[in-house]
């Protein structure tokens, strides 16, 4: 008994501190989360020699054909450990496409058949009644050799919570044994995969695999809904019933410190639609350096579990609330180094923002929406915000005195101000010249604003000279102190890279409105390629190429090591596999092909694909959207169905490699171009229209040739005059390796 209560103190100690509300169920609950982490050595249970049991779960079914099996860490009167050792197999099918392939990414496979001697469980569903039904068990406590078994194979060392996990797994387990029916939550860790079947999550399945010795994280490699939901269609995956819908935030928050950038106090409120059939522990998230000190729901302390440098954040209610239910919860924190300083959900649909800033003199704070700053309480001031559109996040950025304020007036007539901080100073390391500085950014806002109109709402533009990315509209967050403007840098644009992004971002930030985490890469890949087509219009054009060049390798170099992934996997990535790279680089490449799919190369107008990003622009802006939508608006300004794209690029791996041979030949004074092409790496149904050029200079003849999977041929021509060359995928106009020669 000492030793339990020992490590109940020291898992309690781990939790950040709180104010809960003195009631039996928290405590009990908090107890309970302590002992779900107890040492297993020692830990009385009960055990049986099991044959011939078949358990499924979902989508996987286990056959433990012959062994021992233990049942421990009793919570409640069940247990929610299992631990079995002897002869076992595991069957999991991935119903769906996308989720296959991301799943073969990770462990070089894509249907899990796998033998297994040890397995451990984590579960709150009815497995032990059905092991209790067939087997008979005697109370036992779990022996050092057991013990040693679960040390050895790091059996729960992937469920432990830690930093990298999005939620707290000790939470999730036992919310749902709370409620512990058939359906409840199941852990299996067997080899070196774990499956897990979460009720409480958006998307209730996870089949995950350690990529390496080592990780901390196991990679999550196919996700996808449960079973009876039977979604599983590539362009439906964004249809998630998640938990809650926030409705609102709203608060009082404190500021100070030395940058006027701390959170000293107050709190952040958030407003939540329930739309679970019935809800009483509620996930919410908090920016890890913002550390909760009381939640209050109606007035009242409720209790919840914070772990030390957690996002996540679990909120026990006082009773059950029902869908369409309306829920209010305010989080009195504190912290610094934060990003954007609200708790949100983990549905990504964006809300109004109702918050008055308290803040210390002499600060000045750019935020949308904000008052006149007031006078209040001697050495503080205030101001409100009151947001006129819906933000999926919200930030701010306060500076001290010692800026001046350099106005100028855009093209379109809106205020750009620039703020110039005196500690900046031209001597320094990575100093942007004012010139360059300016002149760029402006450039940037005037070029996006010619191409795809106004950023939406926004009447004055305030380019704040350090950090870069967390922007808002009207805010551009820009360094003035950037290493870019020499060595290689110079070669992919230098400066004009990081303006053209970060001004970028006025448009696609914190206003855009993805229906799920499948449409993240839009967020990112927009800025970048809008950058690109700042700097081919602003500078010679080499170093748009040397962009696209650079972002196309780095593809390659993903997938020779076998890490590619489809790109609406979303931020799904573990430390082995660079995420940006996917997000980024080819959502960069796939707006290109949209791009080059879509331009005239008569005229070598964009105006039809200019057209699809205001479009795009208006739609993510304004309403929720998802991978279909978007998929959708491109065929509008192609003029024809692209789902054959979508599989390739949104929704699969890989590239084509083209080898293509072709020859240039007199026929009675008419020339032709005769070509043939193998497409190899892809599906023999794989389709690709490839711009191809006849000629050089001005007597350049330009054709876009639809290619098929496989080998193909086609005949180009007649030319009066015999071409100069030929030129296979110009202006870069797929994602491709290329091998062209002349017979």
């Amino acid at each position: 008994m000492r030793y339990t209560a020992f490590l109940l103190g020291a898992i309690i100690c781990m939790l950040s501190a709180a104010v809960i509300a003195d009631t039996e169920f928290d405590q009990r609950f908090h107890d309970n989360y302590a002992l779900v982490d107890i040492d297993l050595l020692g830990n009385t249970g009960k055990v049986a020699q099991i044959n011939d049991f078949t358990y499924t779960k979902d989508v996987a079914t286990f056959h433990f054909k012959e062994g021992r099996i233990h049942l421990l860490r009793y919570v409640m009167g069940r247990p929610t450990l299992v631990l079995f050792t002897g002869q076992g197999h595991a069957d999991i099918d991935i119903p769906s496409h996308v989720e296959r392939q991301s799943m073969y990414t990770v462990a070089q496979d894509s249907v899990i058949s796998e033998d297994f001697e040890e397995c451990l469980i984590r579960m709150a569903d009815d497995l032990d009644l059905l092991l209790e039904e067939k087997f008979t068990f005697e109370d036992e406590q779990l022996s050092w050799r057991d013990f040693n078994v679960t040390k050895d194979k790091q059996c729960e060392f992937f469920f432990k919570p830690n930093i990298q996990h999005q939620y707290d797994n000790y939470f999730q387990l036992l919310r749902s044994a709370y409620e512990r029916d058939a359906h409840g939550y199941f852990w299996i860790d067997f080899n070196r995969y774990q499956f897990n079947f979460d009720p409480n999550r958006p998307e209730q399945v996870r089949i995950s695999y350690e990529h390496e010795g080592g990780h901390t994280v196991a990679t999550d490699g196919a996700v996808f809904q449960r079973k009876d939901r039977n979604i599983y269609s590539d362009d439906a995956m964004s249809d998630i019933v998640y938990p809650t819908t926030t409705l609102s935030k709203y608060g009082e928050i404190e500021m100070g410190g030395l940058d006027g950038m701390s959170v000293t106090g107050g709190y952040g409120g958030i407003r939540l639609l329930v739309n679970a059939d019935s809800l009483r522990f509620v996930s919410l998230f908090l920016h890890f350096n913002l550390k909760p000190d009381s939640i209050f729901f109606n007035d009242q302390p409720v209790g919840f579990l914070h772990r030390k440098d957690f996002r996540f954040i679990g909120i026990l209610l006082p009773q059950y609330h029902y869908r369409g239910d309306t829920l209010d919860l305010k989080l009195w924190y504190r912290g610094k180094n934060f990003d954007c300083l609200f708790p949100y959900v983990e549905n990504p649909q964006p809300a109004p923002h109702e918050i008055t800033f308290i803040v210390p003199k002499g600060f000045n704070y750019i935020a949308p929406d904000r008052s006149v700053t007031e006078p209040h309480d001697g050495k503080f001031e205030k101001f409100t915000v009151s947001t006129s559109r819906p933000y999926n996040t919200f930030c701010i950025q306060g500076y001290a005195t010692g800026f001046d304020t350099l106005a100028v007036v855009s093209d379109l007539g809106i205020s750009v101000n620039f703020l110039k901080s005196r500690h900046i100073k031209k001597g320094q390391n990575c100093f942007i010249s004012d010139a360059l500085y300016e002149t760029t950014t402006l450039d940037a806002f005037n070029f996006y604003c010619s191409r795809i109109g106004g950023p939406v709402g926004t009447f004055v533009e305030n380019v704040y000279p350090e950090g870069f990315l967390l922007t808002m509209p009207g805010m551009i967050k820009l360094p003035q102190l950037a290493c870019v403007t020499e060595g290689s840098y110079t070669a992919v644009g230098g400066f004009h890279i990081l303006a053209g992004n970060a001004v970028a971002r006025q448009w696609y930030g914190a206003l855009v409105q993805p229906a799920s985490d499948r449409e993240n890469w839009l967020s990112f890949a927009v800025p970048e390629y809008l950058s690109l087509l700042f700097i081919q219009n602003d500078l010679d054009g080499g170093e748009f190429y040397s962009n696209l060049v650079a972002k196309r390798d780095s593809i390659y170099t993903l997938h020779e090591r076998t890490w590619d992934l489809p790109l609406v996997v979303g931020n799904r990535a573990s430390q082995t596999i660079p995420i940006n790279t996917i997000r980024i680089n080819k959502g960069v490449w796939v707006l290109h092909m949209f791009r080059m799919m879509m331009f005239d190369t008569e005229t070598g107008s964009d105006r039809s694909f200019l057209k699809f990003m205001h479009e795009l622009t208006f739609t993510a802006n304004s309403k929720k959207f998802t991978n279909t939508d978007i998929l959708r608006l491109a065929e509008k300004h192609y003029g024809d169905k692209l789902d054959w794209f979508a599989q390739q690029w949104l929704y699969g791996v890989n590239y084509p490699s083209f080898d293509v041979e072709y020859s240039i030949e007199d026929r009675s004074g008419e020339f032709f171009v005769t070509v043939n092409v193998e497409a190899r790496g892809v599906r023999d149904d794989f389709k690709m229209p490839v711009i191809l050029r006849v000629g050089e200079n001005d007597e350049s003849v330009f054709v876009r040739q639809m290619i098929h999977g496989g080998k193909s041929s086609f005949e180009l021509g007649p030319f009066a005059k015999k071409p100069k060359d030929f030129h296979f995928n110009e202006y870069f106009s797929v994602l491709s390796k290329d091998n062209v020669s002349k017979k």
